[in-house]
């Protein structure tokens, strides 16, 4: 028999032993792992009553698309996240609702938790409790970090957004708190908000709404207001040069009014010009201001509400039967993993 026949040989009895040992290790050990993948099971879920039930409030919006929604990516490339009617579109909604300036916005919100507790702020509310956790207290005893003894104070003279490390931690737990997607086919909005306390998380998805609906507007809409606030200082200034053009020429008629020579006629004549233009530019300045303001409202934004804002009822999380699940593959993985290389040490008979 040639070596290649003698090592195939070789291959196959070690293939149908290792099948066959296969096969005995499970019946052997089947009521070992499915003990243990039931015990862990039991485990998990027990363990899943020690978290904190939490609550998911939701709002669902429907946007006022512009006409270039399919070519949304090109648009974002080139009109840095605007189309060319100059409205956001809608895939960056999520970001706003995640910037620093929204976080500083949900820490300023007043909010009311399920036992009709008042606080005048979101901060308020988050540092109720701000007091260690045990275990927090016993590792860190004795020591204090400089960061907590002396905080950064920002320089009033530079204008630029600074935070000591405390602050910097809240606004980044607050804009945390409130999600937003964007639907990739329907382009529907969801703002979501996940708390402990049910009543807090349908406030601040009220909140996150009305800060996107907000900013969405005033971002569409800021050109043509700028322009509405341009308008109006120039049409007060009209109407403060046609009073002054039109007092001078009564006032010049008055004093004027039984004279006959030709300059007097000539003064009469310049000063009623000049009375006329600022008229007709006052009028001109005034059809173009209500123009603006027409216009102002038409591009406005429509946010059309799906779904309201409501507090939620049933929990969100923990969802037990997925702890209990997860625990049960872990329990059996390191079961399996101690009958094959601590008690039957398989591992060495492979070698």
């Amino acid at each position: 028999m040639t070596n290649p026949e003698i090592q195939a040989d070789k291959n196959t009895d070690t293939l149908e032993i290792s099948i066959f040992e296969v096969v005995g290790f499970f019946k052997k050990y089947l009521p070992v792992l499915i003990a243990a993948a039931i015990i862990s099971a039991i485990i998990g879920v027990a363990f899943s009553f020690l978290l904190a039930k939490k609550y998911t409030a939701q709002t669902i919006l429907l946007p006022e698309l512009g006409s270039s929604r399919n070519n949304s990516f090109f648009s974002m490339a080139l009109g840095a996240g605007a189309d060319p009617s100059g409205k956001l579109v809608p895939e960056l909604y999520p970001n706003i609702l995640s910037t620093v300036p929204f976080g500083q916005y949900l820490l300023k919100t007043p909010v009311v938790d399920q036992n009709d507790v008042f606080y005048p702020t979101l901060e308020s509310y988050l540092t109720r409790k701000s007091s260690k956790s045990f275990l927090s207290g016993l590792f860190s005893f004795g020591k204090t970090s400089k960061e907590e003894t002396k905080p950064k104070v920002p320089n009033p003279k530079i204008k630029i957004l600074s935070f000591d490390p405390k602050q910097e931690k809240m606004v980044m737990a607050a804009k945390n708190l409130v999600h937003a997607t964007v639907g990739t086919t329907d382009g529907i909005i969801t703002i979501e908000s996940e708390m402990t306390d049910p009543v807090v998380a349908a406030m601040l998805v009220d909140a996150g709404e009305k800060y996107l609906i907000n900013y969405v507007s005033n971002y569409t809409i800021s050109k043509t207001t700028q322009q509405v606030e341009f308008l109006q200082k120039r049409v007060a200034e009209a109407r403060r040069r046609q009073q002054k053009a039109e007092y001078a020429l009564q006032t010049y008629r008055d004093t004027h009014r039984n004279t006959f020579l030709n300059v007097a006629r000539i003064e009469e004549q310049r000063l009623q010009a000049e009375y006329v233009l600022s008229e007709a530019i006052h009028s001109d300045l005034s059809i173009k201001l209500e123009q603006s303001k027409i216009r102002e409202k038409e591009e406005k934004p429509v946010f059309k509400v799906l779904e309201p804002v409501r507090v939620p009822l049933a929990k969100s999380s923990p969802k037990r039967p997925f702890i209990g699940v997860i625990f049960s593959v872990l329990g059996l993985f390191l079961t399996l993993t101690y009958i094959i290389f601590f008690k039957e040490k398989l591992h060495k008979q492979l070698v």
